[in-house]
């Protein structure tokens, strides 16, 4: 059973649409209805300390991600107003934050999510559109603009990923582990849509994203057609899978690996698994080690679960928070 650490008012004027600690767990960002982000300091969960309120967007923020600490404290959001800001944390001190760089991608109506590419493949980050397109923005390097000015430069591609709204991104674990930077080389991504899950692979020679094959179950067995969230497994050396939110359903979905390494088959993604939980489900985060989901679920209260993979292939359920009616 989970443990509240602590409960705190975070003085949003608005609903908190996402909360993220970054990976040393020391700092919490929530984002919320209001336009504004929120920074605290959650070393001590128990007494957490305001550290700064980052502003400037026109609409509500759907999502905050924090960047991988190989690539720099940087903190990316998601407005319905169309922008993408990254927030950087200058020399000064842990309570002044800045803009670092600002997309605006407002053809596309609001950006619903985003994510951060693994380290391996750069400073890139993934922006998923009401329109369903897909928007992927990567740091191509800096030029003074003054004499102490620095302005960041970000290359900016986009395709369409889905006939509706994108609602999710997710990316594929880097091809290799490196302490150099492999570029786009080997990037994957998973993304998440009114019309179900796609699968989109970079090809170096065409400089694009193609789609993967993908075997589309029917919307009875998808437990709907549109899918509210996708998240790639960490590679585990075995086979590539995926995990996904369709209506009150969990698809696992797996393609198996070349034999000898981690290069994949031209196999077709298929649904292997569909766990049912009591309501809706919202969001799906896999543990780092290890075949575990963690789940949100729920209409009314939200409850969180752990679906375990065990040695049969199926899926265990745990509930890790209580249910609030009893």
């Amino acid at each position: 059973m989970a443990e509240v650490l602590a409960e705190f008012d975070t003085a949003h004027t608005g609903i908190i649409h996402d909360a993220q600690i970054d990976e040393f767990g020391q700092c919490l960002a929530t984002a919320s209805a209001d336009g504004n982000i929120r920074l605290w300091d959650v070393r001590k969960p128990d007494a957490p300390a305001f550290l700064a309120e980052l502003g400037g967007a026109a609409g509500p923020v759907h999502q905050v991600a924090w960047a991988p600490p190989a690539v720099g404290v940087l903190l990316a959001s998601a407005s319905s107003d169309g922008s993408v800001a990254i927030w950087g944390r200058r020399a000064s001190g842990p309570k002044d934050w800045g803009v670092v760089a600002r997309e605006g991608l407002e053809r596309h109506g609001g950006v619903l999510a985003l994510a951060w590419a693994p380290a391996e493949h750069g400073a890139v980050l993934a922006c998923a559109s009401e329109d369903g397109t897909v928007t992927v923005l990567k740091h191509s390097g800096t030029i003074r603009t003054g004499e102490v000015q620095v302005e960041h430069r970000w290359q900016r591609q986009s395709f369409r990923a889905h006939t509706g709204r994108a609602v999710a991104v997710s990316w594929a674990s880097p091809p290799e582990n490196s302490i150099r930077t492999l570029g786009m080389s080997g990037a994957r991504v998973a993304t998440a849509g009114d019309d179900g899950v796609r699968v989109w692979r970079y090809q170096d020679t065409l400089a694009n994203w193609e789609p993967e094959s993908i075997d589309f179950p029917s919307a009875a067995q998808a437990g709907g057609s549109s899918a509210r969230d996708a998240a790639w497994k960490p590679w585990d050396g075995v086979t590539e899978m995926l995990a996904s939110a369709s209506g009150s359903s969990v698809l696992i979905w797996q393609q198996s690996a070349a034999e000898g390494g981690s290069n994949i088959t031209d196999s077709s993604w298929q649904v292997t698994t569909r766990v049912e939980l009591p309501e809706d489900v919202w969001k799906v985060s896999w543990a780092q080690v290890g075949s575990a989901l963690v789940v949100s679920y729920g209409i009314k209260d939200q409850r969180s679960a752990v679906l375990k993979q065990n040695l049969e292939g199926g899926w265990d359920v745990m509930n890790i928070c209580p249910d609030p009616t009893k």
